[in-house]
């Protein structure tokens, strides 16, 4: 099912593992969703927003997966695009199946449930755009603790065929405080990686080049920079990108990561030499803008989502450095 070594479009990729097009603003390739088809059940990987748990509802009515199998529903982090959704797939799902959980972390769960801070920041760059975010009753979630990679707890162990295919959860904060990627293991290697947005944004579909995800309030380098670097340790066979798509090969995977790893102490770098040059955001990302346009084959230069994520990857650098506040 594989042909390159970088796959944006959707579909299966294996089998079990489905790429989903959540169509993030209406638009195709921003934001990925993954499911994961066993023989008697399924996990779906984020929901997008409440605008986008559609279309992962049209993708698994289309596949015929069955949503009465649907045993969890796992989460990357809490930010509005990638889960913003989750408690209105969570209450379609549960029509089918009320047992299915939300297999995430307690801070996770916080932050969905007390919202609205983030939802107001959010709507200040993206608009009505940006969905809208409901409680989530507690008998919805079974909590767990992100593990370290070694030793990695595995939490539970499905069936596909006649093979054996573990799940494990791990920390990768940076990005966010509660970020967790969850790693799918068959005969003893790990398979498929969910990094989420552990490694950045990957908006190219022909080279192994990234975009950073420094976004205010809660970036953190140098939790990033750990969480990278015990990602590059990891022999990954397939890994998947909120933004966008899946890197297939052990060594691509590892060359995503050290290149991204690369970027942002260059982007760090850049943000520093450009405040001291002038204490200004705007002038900040003028300077740095040119360099990030030749990182992606899908955006012009005006695209709203390359500017904002420019402007808001800038700002949590500096709110990192201690240089603005919130």
């Amino acid at each position: 099912m594989i042909k390159d070594f970088i796959t944006i479009k959707p579909g299966k990729i294996n089998d079990y593992l489905h790429h989903v097009d959540l169509k993030q603003l209406g638009a195709r390739r921003l934001l990925s969703g993954y499911i994961c088809e066993f023989d008697d059940s399924s996990v779906i990987l984020d929901s997008g927003s409440s605008f986008e748990v559609k279309h992962v509802l049209r993708y698994a009515k289309k596949k015929k997966i069955s949503l009465e199998k649907v045993k969890y529903l796992i989460t990357s982090h809490h930010h509005f695009d990638h889960n913003g959704g989750m408690w209105k797939l969570y209450l379609e799902v549960k029509k089918h199946n009320p047992e299915v959980k939300i297999l995430t972390s307690r801070q996770t769960k916080e932050y969905l449930n007390n919202f609205e801070s983030h939802l107001e920041r959010a709507k200040r760059s993206f608009g009505d755009m940006i969905g809208r975010m409901e409680p989530i009753e507690d008998k919805a979630f079974e909590l767990i603790t992100p593990s370290e990679p070694e030793p990695m707890k595995i939490i539970e162990s499905f069936s596909l065929n006649d093979s054996k295919i573990d799940l494990a959860i791990i920390k990768t904060p940076g990005h966010t405080p509660d970020h967790q990627s969850s790693l799918f293991i068959r005969d003893g290697k790990i398979n498929f990686i969910f990094f989420g947005e552990a490694v950045g944004t990957l908006y190219h579909s022909s080279e192994l080049i990234t975009l950073p995800v420094s976004a205010p309030i809660h970036y953190n380098y140098e939790d990033h920079m750990h969480t990278l670097k015990i990602l590059k340790k990891l022999d990954i066979e397939n890994a998947g990108f909120s933004h966008f798509g899946i890197v297939h090969g052990e060594e691509n995977v590892k060359r995503v990561i050290a290149e991204h790893q690369s970027f942002m102490k260059q982007f760090r770098s850049d943000i520093i030499k450009f405040y001291q040059e002038k204490d200004e955001t705007r002038y900040i990302v003028e300077k740095i803008t040119p360099s990030l346009f030749n990182r992606s084959d899908l955006f012009n230069d005006d695209h709203l989502v390359l500017q904002n994520m420019i402007l808001q990857s800038v700002y949590g650098v500096l709110m990192d450095l201690g240089y603005r506040e919130n």
